[in-house]
């Protein structure tokens, strides 16, 4: 299985997004946000994992890429976060080698000093090299699909644990599951 980036109430991407927007009250995109990715619910990617082991041996061998059923560049990522969390967008955009040489010094350091180092929420070599190429489902690879599992679309409830990062609390304002109608379930 090579899931594309994971979406999920303790990934590393929106998490650290939306931290690091509430913190500095801007967002850096790097390389102007241009990348694209095509991000995907990490409860998918269990379906997937676990359908998997359940089939009768076919998938065996396989490699699946797993992502999400649409696109975003990051700067449209950001842009559902910023929704998500009710701000208004603040952007600088950062040049991908203005970035790698803000990274720079700390993978310098790591080399020489005998301890750890804080790892920066934003600006690491390893985000930086992730966000320079576009990662998208190859045309002819394996998919949700070939182990019969729809995924979820990332605008609703894949997103809503973001709303931690409102202004006034997670109760400001209504959510997804507000909006479901009970009544409508069996």
């Amino acid at each position: 299985m090579k899931p594309a980036v994971m979406i999920g109430t303790e990934d590393r991407i929106m998490n650290r997004w939306a931290h690091f927007a509430k913190k500095y009250s801007f967002l850096p995109l790097i390389g102007g946000g241009s990348t694209k990715i095509q991000p995907v619910y990490v409860v998918d990617v269990a379906s997937a994992i676990v359908a998997a082991l359940k089939d009768d041996g076919s998938s065996m061998g396989n490699v699946y890429e797993l992502g999400g059923p649409e696109i975003y560049t990051v700067h449209e990522l950001a842009e559902l976060m910023y929704e998500t969390v009710r701000e208004w967008p603040r952007y600088v955009n950062v040049p991908l080698p203005v970035a790698k040489a803000i990274a720079m010094p700390r993978e310098v350091l790591l080399k020489k000093v005998p301890f750890p180092l804080p790892n920066p929420d934003i600006f690491n070599l390893d985000q930086i090299h992730a966000f320079a190429t576009d990662t998208v489902v190859s045309e002819n690879a394996l998919t949700f699909m070939d182990l019969g599992i729809v995924p979820h679309k990332l605008k609703g409830y894949p997103v809503e644990y973001l709303i931690q990062y409102r202004k006034g609390g997670p109760q400001f304002g209504s959510t997804v599951s507000e909006k479901v109608n009970p009544d409508s379930y069996p």
